[in-house]
């Protein structure tokens, strides 16, 4: 088995052993945002997808690559979307047809997709390419599957962000550190992502930073003061973080990209 196929199975494995956690963190979103910095990222996440996906998605088709537990599918379908998704967790599969009943949802490897050419008119892939070695593949493959004019939504893993992860996550990765997941995951640039998403095709490729700040460091030195610390911090958090220069040393990239039409 290739490294890349070994790598994307151990997140997969990894996912799997974290959907409750996933599905709890999700259903906390409800009563506190700033409660942790998973639900707080999700938060500011949320803010682009409203300014990118229309507010009614009325006879539009999406398809939700590496869906997880449901949550934005579930989100999405509250506004009108027809949905569809895929995931590689049993699991996560689990509480995302519980959480969107009667929508198709399949089991599949995200770099190959069991849906025909063109069939959606939005792609949306939130923190899945942060696990793949190598990304062109599934973002050819969500290329594929959009309409000519249609619109990726996805996230990445800023290689600079001011969390300082990169370095912690792969000494993490190589050695057992406390409660950190033993979990390799890829970092890039918008430069990177520039490149894969015009060689899959698409054009208007738009990135922008999602939020910044060493907030996880709050997080595991005083939890206790993290909702505090989050809510004071979030206005310096808009301002901030999608500036043209900081935008690399965010914590999330965001990506919005349109299928070319030739």
């Amino acid at each position: 088995m290739e490294q890349s196929e070994i790598s994307k199975q151990h997140a997969i494995a990894v996912h799997s052993q974290q959907a409750e956690e996933f599905a709890s963190s999700y259903t906390e979103m409800d009563a506190s945002a700033y409660g942790t910095c998973f639900t707080y990222s999700r938060k500011r996440l949320d803010r682009w997808l409203d300014t990118f996906l229309p507010a009614r998605g009325d006879g539009l088709r999406l398809l939700d690559v590496g869906c997880g537990t449901g949550h934005h599918m579930a989100r999405l379908r509250q506004r009108g979307y027809s949905v569809a998704g895929v995931d590689g967790s049993d699991e996560m599969l689990e509480h995302a047809r519980t959480n969107n009943p009667g929508v198709t949802i399949e089991k599949s490897d995200v770099e190959h997709i069991p849906f025909g050419d063109g069939e959606f008119d939005f792609v949306l892939c939130v923190e899945v390419l942060r696990y793949l070695p190598d990304m062109s593949n599934c973002v050819r493959e969500m290329a594929r599957v959009l309409k000519r004019g249609g619109t990726c939504v996805t996230t990445a893993a800023p290689l600079l962000n001011s969390n300082g992860y990169w370095l912690i996550n792969r000494a993490a990765s190589t050695f057992r550190i406390g409660n950190l997941v033993q979990l390799k995951q890829y970092f890039t640039t918008s430069g990177r992502l520039r490149r894969n998403f015009a060689w899959a095709g698409f054009d208007n490729t738009e990135i922008h930073g999602v939020y910044i700040g060493g907030i996880n460091w709050i997080e595991h030195a005083a939890p206790r003061l993290l909702p505090g610390v989050l809510k004071a911090w979030e206005p310096c958090d808009q301002a901030l973080a999608d500036l043209p220069l900081l935008k690399e040393f965010s914590n999330m990239f965001v990506v919005r990209a349109t299928r070319g039409r030739d």
